[in-house]
């Protein structure tokens, strides 16, 4: 099942009324060595480091999550992590010692060759590169200078001294006019530098210098065209890829979903649904995003002026009180929907979608042969213990009722 963990938790939650924290995501920084082009961030005053957290406090954190039965670490942007690569490291060793899977997203260009050989030697899960064009004149127009042949560098030194293919490698690339034609090209980087998988997200217009990237609609229809032909080519090549979450984005703006009349039925609570399957998003129930000066969130948009800080509580103040707990309510009754979850643009929400689909087949399978449970209970006694059957046998009856 690929989301059984996901799903266990979120029966918990149902059955149980517990919220075990299944992932922490840490922004350790909003510096960066790049200018992209697309982005938003170094525009603003997100650099001043006077506000991010220390390195004692991010390992507190750690401490904290995986207290609260974390088992994922994700090491992603705000900036580039790698700009305070020694903490990384640090961060590195504790996670992989108490057994979290640990994925980091990095431009790849300030790595210095005896970090790539500590992230080798503790068997770090997965990195994700960002290179936004398979040769340096297209990525080095978005990305600057030299970024391509850095990041190609280092990215073959781990692919190439890896063990057993650990770290996974992936490479992430932000679609714009600049580069969706060499989609294609793109996933014979992947294939060429090792990689088990492309990741790729449409260019968000944050600001007037990313609006410049938005392909037009002519452009949207032959992105589409060379989206599935970049599809066929990954699965071809046995690569994971996430270009069907970019054609169901475009898919969902030509068949109105996000219209306005849909838009206020969430805001205004016309889209009640009791049934927990039917939640809006899934992440409140999953995941923390930390900031670099602090500030909590359930995933990688959810900024306002009343995120709690860790300033002020501990994790787990935070993760059971009632700043998460009301995002979790307004979320699964889908009343009064925030407007950055309705319009949200991240690969987020099709985990939730896939998580769905997950829950209600595994709904189906207890309502067609219920003498499975039975099965499944003496199976898990002989695995896990009689406590932890009889849990997860609450957990079935559960959906069964359809409660779920």
């Amino acid at each position: 099942m690929a989301y059984e963990k996901e799903c266990s938790n979120l029966l918990r939650y149902c059955v149980e009324r517990q919220v075990p924290l299944y992932e922490i995501v840490f922004f350790l920084t909003n510096r960066c060595n790049q200018r992209c082009l697309t982005c938003w961030q170094w525009e603003e005053d997100f650099k001043t480091i006077e506000k991010e957290l220390s390195d004692k406090m991010w390992i507190k954190l750690l401490q904290e999550s995986i207290a609260m039965e974390a088992r994922h670490l994700y090491i992603v942007g705000g900036g580039e992590p790698m700009v305070r690569g020694s903490l990384v490291i640090k961060l590195a060793e504790f996670a992989k010692q108490r057994g979290m899977f640990c994925v980091l997203h990095t431009n790849g260009t300030l790595f210095k060759k005896e970090q790539m050989d500590k992230l080798i030697s503790l068997k770090w899960d997965q990195i994700i590169f960002s290179i936004d064009g398979p040769n340096p004149e297209i990525n080095n127009f978005i990305r600057g200078e030299g970024t391509f042949e850095k990041a190609f560098q280092n990215l073959m030194y781990i692919s190439q001294n890896r063990n057993h293919l650990i770290p996974d490698l992936g490479i992430n690339v932000t679609i714009t006019n600049k580069n969706y034609l060499y989609l294609k090209e793109m996933v014979d980087l992947a294939v060429e530098t090792g990689c088990g998988g492309i990741h790729a997200t449409l260019v968000q217009p944050f600001n007037k210098q990313a609006e410049q990237f938005v392909l037009e609609k002519e452009e949207v229809e032959r992105c589409k065209e060379i989206l599935i032909s970049a599809k066929a080519k990954a699965e071809i090549a046995g690569l994971y890829h996430t270009f069907d979450s970019v054609l169901e984005s475009f898919e969902n703006v030509n068949n109105g979903q996000n219209k306005d009349d849909d838009k206020n039925d969430l805001k205004n609570g016309r889209n009640n649904n009791d049934r927990f399957v039917e939640t809006y998003c899934f992440e409140p129930v999953l995941s923390m995003t930390i900031s670099a000066d602090g500030k909590v969130s359930p995933c990688c948009m959810f900024w306002n002026k009343d995120n709690p800080s860790v300033h002020d509580y501990s994790l787990s103040e935070i993760w059971k009180g009632p700043f998460f707990n009301t995002i979790r309510e307004q979320l699964q009754k889908k009343e009064a929907i925030p407007d950055i979850c309705i319009n949200c643009p991240s690969q987020l929400r099709q985990r939730s979608e896939n998580i769905r689909k997950e829950l209600k087949t595994m709904g189906e399978k207890t309502t067609k042969n219920p003498s499975l449970l039975i099965v499944r209970f003496l199976n898990r006694i002989k695995k896990e213990g009689f406590s932890s059957a009889l849990k997860r046998v609450k957990e079935w009856l559960y959906i069964r009722a359809g409660k779920v």
